[in-house]
């Protein structure tokens, strides 16, 4: 599995970021090799959005970001926001201690 990390700082309005960003979600969650994916917006910034997925394989994440569909995406997503993608590997994974 690969995560994928991508930092978002919205210019303007948070309300038309997240329309943008649902439409390439959606998109995302259609395609083999996606898991899971969570967007997150921070509390202290409120121009800060972070969205967090899992895929297969890089493979996967690799395939759809190639796509013109996507290319689509990313170009609405760029006129809201500045974004920082990266892709992460798994160290350490686990659950809070049950006593």
């Amino acid at each position: 599995m690969v995560t994928l990390i991508n930092a978002f700082t919205v210019r303007g309005s948070g309300e038309e970021f997240e329309r943008v960003f649902k439409a390439s979600t959606e998109l995302m969650c259609r395609q083999p090799g996606f898991i899971h994916f969570r967007l997150v917006h921070s509390l202290r910034r409120p121009d800060v959005y972070v969205n967090i997925a899992q895929w297969e394989d890089p493979a996967s994440h690799q395939r759809v970001v190639q796509s013109e569909e996507f290319q689509v995406h990313i170009h609405d997503l760029a006129e809201v926001a500045d974004a920082s993608p990266d892709l992460y590997s798994t160290v350490f994974e686990g659950d809070p201690v049950q006593e």
